[in-house]
């Protein structure tokens, strides 16, 4: 699908001919070229109007395997990946940019939250960014690409402490799915923190105006507060680390307590039948004894069995044992 809006500082409007739109970015005016999913004649209409080489336009549907930016002619190539969290499996989305003078060109495959979010409002009329140049809408959209890591991280921060509560609230019966999910959830913090940190060196080569002709000083002032946040954004995916051994631990905890529990049992239950065990070996013994012909002698050695459990008993109540 393609759409394209033309901002100014006080609105957006959506245009259906891009050689009109290129025509009207003068200015303070910015054009967006928003791809999703993009057919291959959506891509030949958008080589031909911006006049792109064929490495340029490949790149729009085959993006680099990490986050990276590049530079062609007067074009900048930027890649960026997005955070998905589904079930908390996470996974990462590319978005490809392309940046030229006052005009800047997004394509992806999947659906992302954040960019269809701004088309509809920008659909609605709704925008003012024409003020920004196309680093500086770059920048913006690292920005909501940050945010997005950082919502993650607290998504699985969330599910940690649902995790928490279930396994403080009841038995720990099903101590091993909760160590599998607590696998899942540590195994999708590690590859959101292994897809955000290449995006550091991005920002911090992007916070240089003097390496490109695109970038200007503002571009540059809003790229290094990006990475003060990308910075923090590390520091939440390091807490969310800490926080699945702190889950851990409370899971270890929970588990050892249980088998504790399952122990004092075992070892309450022994205590009370051992005595019986002795007085019924030494009672079952094959000597020709005469006591063993008293019949009312056999329900006083029972009697004696359950008086001993009894007082087991009474004294692991008095002693809090039970």
């Amino acid at each position: 699908m393609l759409t394209a809006f033309v901002f100014d500082r006080d609105a957006a409007e959506r245009i259906d001919d891009l050689s009109n739109g290129l025509d009207r970015i003068k200015g303070n005016r910015l054009l967006w070229i928003a791809l999703r999913d993009p057919t291959e004649e959506e891509v030949s209409e958008v080589q031909h109007a911006l006049e792109l080489s064929d490495a340029s336009a490949s790149r729009l549907v085959d993006s680099p395997d990490e986050p990276c930016v590049t530079y062609e002619s007067d074009w900048m190539h930027l890649t960026v990946y997005a955070a998905r969290l589904t079930d908390g499996e996470a996974s990462s989305v590319p978005i490809e940019c392309l940046l030229g003078d006052n005009l800047i060109l997004t394509t992806h495959e999947d659906e992302i939250e954040v960019l269809e979010d701004f088309r509809e409002r920008a659909a609605e009329g709704r925008g003012s960014i024409g003020a920004l140049d196309a680093p500086s809408f770059a920048a913006l959209l690292l920005g909501w690409v940050v945010a997005g890591y950082v919502r993650a991280f607290d998504q699985v921060e969330g599910e940690l402490d649902d995790l928490d509560a279930h396994v403080m609230s009841t038995s720990a019966n099903d101590a091993q799915e909760c160590l599998d999910r607590l696998v899942e959830l540590r195994r999708s913090i590690g590859t959101l923190r292994r897809t955000l940190r290449p995006h550091r060196e991005v920002i911090l080569s992007l916070a240089h105006p003097e390496l490109d002709v695109l970038s200007s000083d503002e571009s540059a002032e809003r790229f290094l507060e990006l990475e003060r946040r990308l910075t923090q954004a590390l520091e939440a995916a390091r807490d969310a680390k800490e926080s699945t051994l702190g889950s851990f631990d409370v899971l270890n905890a929970r588990t050892t307590d249980r088998t504790n529990e399952i122990m004092k049992v075992l070892t309450l239950v022994t205590v009370i039948l051992l005595p019986a065990t002795v007085l019924g070996g030494i009672m079952g013994m094959n000597f020709d004894v005469g006591l063993f012909g008293v019949t009312w002698l056999f329900w006083i050695v029972i009697a004696s069995m359950l008086g001993i459990a009894a007082l087991v008993l009474s004294m692991a109540r008095v002693r809090r044992w039970i």
